[in-house]
């Protein structure tokens, strides 16, 4: 019984030191530090004056590098406002008084509720606390924050082969799609976006999802007033082919979408709501997106600058350069 005792300690030591000399090797590569950006987490500034929210509209639409004032992208792809309210929560105090939040309203998130984030909160776990987790798991924890390599699946390999993931992005992020390739993607992200995911993880609730995503978006905009922080609801801009096409093969789509920012102004009328889903500036003009509704750089340095000049105008934000910090 000795020998037996003695030979599982030993093998349970052997085991536990082969995983934390793959885990150590495996958070040291660029595929996990980048992994769906969430590197740039580890560092949010104090003092943030202006920041934006949303899904990959936000992180992408959003170039604050050249901003006068103290800023941050707190965007990332497919996330919705449960997650955009969390890491506000996270970071409230990171930002300065009467600073201004971005809030989006896009045109996925309308009538569509998320049933199933098992594909995103990996991510969450290495931003979020545990009292901001919406569904937090100690055994989650373990596996996407203390050993990610327990959950790492094929890119285990990048401890031999590594590669950063925000190479892709970047390298995407200065092109422009061929306007064939664009009209297939636009085709595509409109069936996405308007019926229930293969998956089963989203599905298109109708006036229960309408009722759910406004709920949200409203404690949002609650919690923003309550902390002394400015919202300034935003719709990113999109290519007239994919606006077309809404409008071709759902004729309701935009009337549903417009109630909804209607109903939210009408509850919150000092809260402006800036509508560039249909700007002229950009939505017949593809070279400023990467693909249908993302705005490749040179689009994101144009638009945030507008975004900047029409929340100076509001009175929101001072016409000054920020304090170096």
């Amino acid at each position: 019984m000795r020998t037996f005792l003695i030979k599982c300690f030993m093998l349970t030591l052997i085991v536990s030191c082969i995983l934390f000399f793959l885990n150590a090797l495996y958070i040291r590569t660029e595929t996990w530090k980048y992994q769906n950006n969430v590197e740039k987490f580890a560092h949010v500034p104090q003092g943030i004056q202006i920041a934006n929210f949303g899904s990959s509209h936000g992180r992408d639409d959003f170039e604050w590098s050249d901003s006068p004032y103290q800023a941050f992208n707190f965007g990332l792809s497919s996330q919705r406002h449960l997650y955009d309210y969390a890491l506000l929560q996270q970071y409230i105090n990171h930002f300065d008084k009467n600073a201004v939040v971005i809030l989006l309203i896009e045109y996925f998130e309308i009538e569509s509720i998320k049933v199933d984030y098992s594909d995103q909160i990996p991510r969450y776990y290495r931003i979020l606390n545990k009292e901001y987790m919406p569904e937090y798991s100690l055994r989650d924890y373990i596996r996407y924050a203390v050993f990610p390599v327990l959950s790492a699946g094929t890119n285990i390999r990048s401890i031999i082969l590594d590669s950063n993931p925000e190479d892709v992005f970047q390298k995407n992020w200065h092109n422009t799609m061929p306007e064939e390739e664009l009209v297939k993607y636009c085709s595509k992200h409109h069936i996405d976006w308007t019926t229930d995911s293969p998956d089963g993880t989203t599905l298109q609730k109708g006036l229960e999802g309408f009722v759910y995503n406004k709920k949200i978006l409203s404690d949002i905009i609650d919690y923003c007033l309550a902390c002394g922080l400015q919202p300034v609801l935003v719709s990113t801009p999109i290519t007239g082919i994919f606006n077309n096409i809404f409008e071709e093969r759902t004729p309701n789509f935009f009337e549903t979408f417009y109630r909804f920012s209607r109903e939210i102004s009408g509850k919150y009328p000092h809260v402006p709501y800036l509508d560039y889903s249909h700007d002229k500036r950009f939505e017949n003009n593809i070279s400023l997106f990467y693909d249908g509704d993302h705005l490749n750089i040179y689009g994101a340095k144009k638009f945030t600058s507008i975004v900047i000049k029409d929340i100076q105008s509001l009175g929101f934000l001072p016409v000054r350069l920020t304090q170096t910090r």
